[in-house]
């Protein structure tokens, strides 16, 4: 485990600012009642002059601000550096997202609005360039408190896809309707994140993670925001990166709270040194890097084209692997465990709060994609992949640390489907992903249809309780009668069972029944690997 960004790479500095964030404070807290929204905050690396969100005018939007230096040249592949700068930043628009590539659903596989919804969830089609490590934050500090909570999200994509470039996850309507900041930025993805060569690091996706935590730490308190109250929130594969840092950086841990949503450290097992190092070879193969030493590949690598080593990527997974890439967090033993149940046992994990959640069916989404691909799969696989994959992950870590830790712990499930994002799912319940526009508010800009007053509801009731931990970490949801979880009694949140813009509770083996039956907590093939 590691302690700073610094210590993982020996060679990176954190940045601290101590000096000009004070004047900047000073000269924020005295001059709030009369701030103008979007104006100039002075960070870390310059000046940075935001806007008034296009949908929520009250609330200042500072979009595509570099934390760290483009990822260019020799960088390509390295542990992310700090960007330095004292220029005049223009916080107007996003950054590039990173480059990605999936397997292109067939024309009309899907209907159209089912086709856009997941298109943009995933980010797909927006732009990229390998110059993606940009940070965004939308703040109100003209109302309520000046030290706000935080709550900083990482998106998902399953390390392969996905980014901030978009309106689906912008912080906009939470900022307008909570007391809080909020963040997002993007990290590099795939080979370019997890690049899998023996003498390299393997996740420097992670490792930008981390450095865009430290930067929030650094510099949201220009922002509005409290160093000290910053939660850790993702889906998928955010939800997993959530759990890698809880793990990563039990010494330095930043944050006072964290929310994984539908995702862990563990679900489908993370690569092995060797298989990661073979799937390099692959790809440097196919890009023409086919030099005798490993350093001279590297140079190749890192001299060819983004496109190419997009092409090269996709090519290497020869059809096996439809909705992932051949990388993603690799074990390490620095960033990624090889065990995280002896680590979990005891106890090796950052003390901090938690909340757990996970749609009803995960699976559908999974599903449905595979479908538009021409692959299908046995009810019953999609019923082990949703236990195995989601529900147990989520189980056994609130147990190890509402029973273990002793830990301020809950658990969610969640049950809604609302019309503008229904997806023709086999049983028509909540899929992956379900609760992510009703939580941000986008889902009428995302899907161009009404959503209902229960749709509109049960998102102002999840902004809500996501901001009072955020604010509260230890008795913040004590308002909304969440229990802290305990799998023996009626501990688990059950949002939008009854009453789809509402809470009640049930006990914990209500959804772990399926798990025993399966085995545990085995990881889990991918769905898109062939069957066996």
């Amino acid at each position: 485990m590691v302690t700073s960004l610094r210590q993982s790479t020996g060679e990176m500095k954190a940045t601290t600012g101590t000096a000009a964030l004070a004047g900047a404070l000073s000269g924020f807290v005295a001059s709030t009642s009369a701030f103008q929204i979007g104006q100039a905050v002075q960070i870390t690396s310059g000046t940075v002059i935001g806007h008034p969100a296009t949908d929520a005018p009250q609330v200042g939007e500072y979009l595509g601000i570099p934390y760290a230096q483009p990822p260019l040249g020799n960088l390509r592949f390295a542990p992310p550096q700090p960007y330095r700068s004292d220029r005049t930043i223009s916080a107007s628009s996003h950054g590039h997202n990173c480059p990605s590539r999936s397997a292109a659903v067939p024309s009309g596989a899907l209907p159209p609005t089912v086709y856009n919804l997941l298109a943009d969830l995933g980010q797909v089609g927006d732009q990229q360039n390998e110059d993606c490590l940009y940070i965004n934050v939308w703040n109100k500090p003209q109302s309520g408190a000046v030290n706000k909570p935080v709550l900083v999200w990482i998106h998902g994509g399953g390390f392969n896809l996905g980014g901030t470039n978009g309106s689906a996850y912008g912080g906009q309507f939470i900022v307008d309707t909570e007391d809080v900041v909020l963040v997002n930025f993007n990290y590099r993805l795939n080979i370019f994140g997890f690049p899998g060569a023996y003498d390299m690091d393997k996740n420097v996706g992670l490792l930008d993670q981390r450095l865009a935590i430290e930067w929030v730490r650094d510099n949201i308190a220009a922002f509005g925001g409290d160093p000290k109250r910053i939660t850790l929130f993702g889906q998928s594969a955010g939800g997993g990166s959530v759990e890698y840092f809880n793990y990563a950086w039990t010494q330095d841990p930043i944050i006072a709270g964290s929310i994984a949503l539908s995702g862990s450290a563990t679900a489908y097992g993370n690569l092995l040194p060797a298989t990661a190092n073979s799937r390099w070879i692959s790809v440097a193969s196919r890009a023409g890097c086919t030099q005798k030493t490993p350093d001279a590949v590297l140079a190749c690598m890192r001299s060819v084209s983004m496109e190419t080593l997009i092409t090269a990527e996709f090519q290497s997974r020869n059809g096996t692997n439809a909705l992932q890439g051949n990388f993603g967090p690799t074990i390490d033993d620095k960033v990624v465990f090889t065990d995280y149940n002896t680590l979990a046992q005891k106890n090796l994990f950052i003390q901090r709060p938690t909340i757990y959640g996970n749609t009803i069916y995960e699976a559908g989404f999974f599903a449905l994609l595979l479908a538009g691909l021409g692959q299908t799969r046995t009810p019953e696989y999609w019923t082990q992949f949703d236990a195995r994959g989601f529900t147990c992950p989520a189980t056994t870590a609130a147990i190890y640390r509402s029973n273990g830790a002793n830990l301020p712990t809950w658990r969610y499930v969640y049950h809604p489907v609302f019309p503008n994002i229904h997806l023709p799912t086999d049983n028509n319940l909540a899929w992956h992903g379900a609760e992510l526009l009703p939580l941000f508010g986008t889902d009428e800009i995302i899907t161009k249809g009404p959503s209902t007053a229960q749709e509109r509801a049960m998102g102002k009731y999840l902004r809500g309780a996501f901001a009072a931990f955020a604010a509260d970490p230890v008795a913040g949801l004590t308002k909304y009668g969440w229990k802290r979880y305990d799998n023996a009694s009626e501990t688990v949140v059950q949002l939008g069972f009854d009453d789809p813009s509402s809470a009640n509770f049930c006990p914990g083996p209500t959804y772990n029944t399926t798990v025993a039956y399966y085995g545990g907590c085995a990881p889990f093939p991918d769905p898109g690997q062939p069957n066996k």
